[in-house]
């Protein structure tokens, strides 16, 4: 459930800022540039979004948590339930 938030959040904020940007955009300079401006921060709100989103990786067994452990790098364990 929390992944769904953030994500929509993040994709709402986005939207709000280029709207927001596009109009003051428009009614400072010319419709070319809003749209090209409006475009630009598309783009960069995709590669942001991209780049920041990570792989969920699940373990197979005792082994494999064993291997992750001990690896010396930070480890993040989000348990669930379905009940």
């Amino acid at each position: 459930m929390f992944g769904y938030i953030n994500q929509y959040s993040y994709l709402f904020v986005s939207g709000v800022v280029i709207a927001v940007s596009f109009f003051l955009l428009y009614r400072t300079f010319s419709l070319k540039v809003a749209l090209f401006s409006a475009l630009i921060l598309l783009v960069a709100v995709a590669l942001l979004r991209s780049s920041l989103t990570t792989a969920s990786n699940e373990l197979n067994g005792i082994e494999h948590w064993n291997s992750i452990r001990d690896s010396g790098s930070p480890v993040l364990l989000y348990l669930y339930s379905d009940l």
